[in-house]
Order: C-alpha cells, then structure tokens, then sequence
C-alpha cells in the first residue's frame, strides 16, 4: 500500500446483492422454495413449451405452471402409493430384504 492510498482511498467494489429470485425467496418462508423457471402442462398436439424464468412469467403463466406442478405430484404420489403397495404385498408374502419383490408378487406369493 503506497502513500497515495492513505491520502486517496480506493473505493472497493460494492458488494455483489443478490438477485431478484433470491431476494423473493427470502421475503417469506413461504417462497423459499420458488423455482429458477416454471414448466407449461403438456397439450394435445403441441409441442412441449420452454421453461419460462420465474421473473419473466406473468399472473397467468403461473396459473398454468400451478396445474403442471400439481400433475406432476399426482403422479409421484401414484408412484410412491404403487411402491408401498407393492412393498406390502411382498412382505405379506414373507419376503426378506434381499428378496426380489416382484418375483414374489408375480409368482402369487410364492416365495423361492
């Protein structure tokens, strides 16, 4: 640090803010878990439409990105129901950890 650094400080550079996404996740706990862009529900005969970024999407955009999330938790709850019920029907079946489930399930409960 030089002489002329004591009479004329260097301004330091202003820190970096965070961005507008960022800042919307932390105005409410509510919002923490917003997405970077947002998905379109497929349509018949459309193709499948680009990720909007969240910041760009409009009221209605949003609604629309709310009924493609939603159809995606219906499926990863009929997946996850599907599993358990096959977890169940194993185990009911006297299946082990290291059994193969669906062999048992396909083969009516047979277990080898």
């Amino acid at each position: 640090m030089g002489l002329l650094d004591f009479i004329f400080p260097r301004s330091k550079a202003m820190p970096e803010q965070p961005d507008d996404i960022t800042r919307l996740r932390k105005a409410s706990y509510s919002l923490e878990d917003l997405p970077e862009t947002i998905n379109f529900p497929l349509r018949k005969g459309e193709p499948q439409r680009a990720p909007l970024a969240l910041l760009d999407a409009t009221v209605d955009d949003i609604a629309f990105a709310i009924v493609a999330a939603e159809s995606e938790s219906s499926a990863a709850v009929g997946r996850a129901s599907a599993l358990r019920r096959l977890h169940t029907l194993a185990r009911e079946a006297g299946c082990r950890g290291t059994d193969r489930a669906t062999d048992v399930v396909l083969n009516k409960g047979v277990r080898k």
